[in-house]
């Protein structure tokens, strides 16, 4: 980043014209943005992992066709990504933010 940049290009944060308290509240917001966008990815993650498993068990498809595959997939897909988004909080959390 240029230190000479006005804002940050991936967070969007303002670097110049802020007093340090004003830098702080807007930082804390940055953060506070991230956290609900992690938490709204987590939610649909583990939504879709839900869907794949009701599907699953309502459904009961054939061993070896398309549709437990489809099944099995969407589950395992939706909870590796629920495990990666509560990793990442994890990690923004330790962040100190």
């Amino acid at each position: 980043m240029s230190s000479k940049a006005d804002a940050c290009p991936h967070c969007e944060f303002k670097l110049t014209g802020l007093s340090s308290e004003q830098r702080e509240r807007e930082w804390q917001q940055v953060v506070q943005r991230q956290r609900e966008r992690l938490t709204s990815q987590s939610m649909l993650a583990l939504l879709m992992a839900i869907a794949a498993f009701t599907y699953f068990f309502m459904q009961q498809p054939e061993p070896g066709s398309w549709q437990l595959h489809l099944a099995n997939g969407g589950m395992l897909v939706g909870l590796v990504w629920f495990v990666i988004n509560r990793i990442r909080m994890l990690l923004l959390k330790r962040r100190g933010c």
